[in-house]
């Protein structure tokens, strides 16, 4: 079904994104300069349809609390055919990320895109693919990837994979990545105090501001924590170029929230513990930093999650399901 440019609009807002519209092409008019220590988490774009893509990215500003990006969509790698853009807000109350709902494009083609703010400061230029048609003869390559441990390892198989690609016939390469989740790994080894496990060499990923610790795993309890390791992971080049080759398709697995925990129960490696707050910390992380059609249910603001207010309480009651069915714990899981 196509959706009118109206009905685009809900969607996007729906997602917390903004909208760029698929027209006729032409040459960017825009004086961009690639900057990527001003964009150091790279580009990415996530779920794919045959019409539309979400594009993100993140830019920090030290003034003010909202500024503007201008977001490019083009057909050819030089910019010469652009056949979208918009104005991409970036606000600190989602750490200066945006997302951008792009629409109206042809399926089973390969697009290429930029961010640009209001100095012509630019980041590095993303590739993305839309979905063919349900109609399409053609075989659809893709890759899955699953339990990324940066802190444990360097993420050498995108590399392989971005190596393989590149020299692949068309009709062999990859169409999207699946991420089956532990996108990141909360618990977090710091080097200073581990250097290695199971022989493996600990890898600086940052420190986790406000957070929690056993043994010598530190975790996150706020928003800011899990922002922080997102942001570590996204340091590691490998990934971060396999974020700007491929839309990724991405689901959760526990690392997204807590190592042993479930529902809205956190625990790590001791007794668990009531955490809806932190569910709900992690949940808004995910939402900032993987482009995706989640939608929040906070409602329509592009600037910001709008986590809702949670108390950490005991789950008591269980409904015939396992589901715990305490308000604040539906609330935690039901934000995203």
């Amino acid at each position: 079904m196509t959706l009118s440019r109206r009905d685009f609009m809900g969607a996007a807002a729906a997602l917390g994104a903004s909208l760029a519209w698929g027209g006729p092409s032409r040459a960017s008019r825009v004086r961009w300069r690639e900057r990527r220590d001003l964009y150091p988490e790279g580009v990415a774009s996530g779920d794919p349809d045959p019409n539309s893509v979400i594009l993100w990215t993140r830019r920090r500003f030290e003034d003010g609390q909202r500024h503007l990006l201008t977001v490019e969509v083009a057909e050819d790698e030089a910019f010469r055919r652009v056949v979208a853009q918009a104005r991409a807000p970036v606000a600190a109350p989602a750490d200066w990320t945006t997302r951008v709902l792009v629409g109206r494009l042809k399926p089973a083609r390969t697009y290429w895109y930029r961010f640009t703010d209001a100095d012509g400061n630019g980041s590095r230029i993303g590739r993305t693919i839309t979905a063919p048609l349900d109609s399409d003869p053609r075989a659809v390559n893709f890759a899955f990837v699953s339990c990324q441990d940066v802190n444990e390892g360097k993420l050498n198989a995108y590399r392989r994979m971005i190596f393989e690609d590149e020299r692949a016939a068309p009709e062999n390469q990859l169409g999207f990545v699946l991420h089956l989740g532990d996108f990141i790994y909360e618990v977090v080894e710091y080097p200073e105090e581990v250097k290695t496990r199971y022989d493996r060499t600990i890898y600086d990923v940052g420190s986790i501001p406000d957070g929690g610790k056993i043994g010598k795993f530190h975790y996150p309890l706020t928003v800011d924590g899990y922002r922080s390791v997102y942001k570590g992971y996204l340091a590691e080049p490998d990934l971060q170029d396999a974020r700007a080759r491929w839309p990724f398709v991405a689901m959760w697995d526990n690392h997204e929230f807590s190592w042993q925990g479930w529902q809205s129960i956190q625990q790590a490696g001791g007794p668990p513990r009531p955490g809806q707050s932190i569910k709900v910390a992690a949940n808004q992380a995910w939402w900032e930093y993987l482009p995706s059609r989640c939608r929040k249910v906070s409602g329509a603001s592009l600037e910001k999650f709008d986590a809702p207010a949670v108390t950490n309480v005991a789950i008591e009651k269980w409904d015939e399901n396992g589901l715990g069915d305490e308000p604040n714990n539906l609330a935690a899981i039901n934000s995203l």
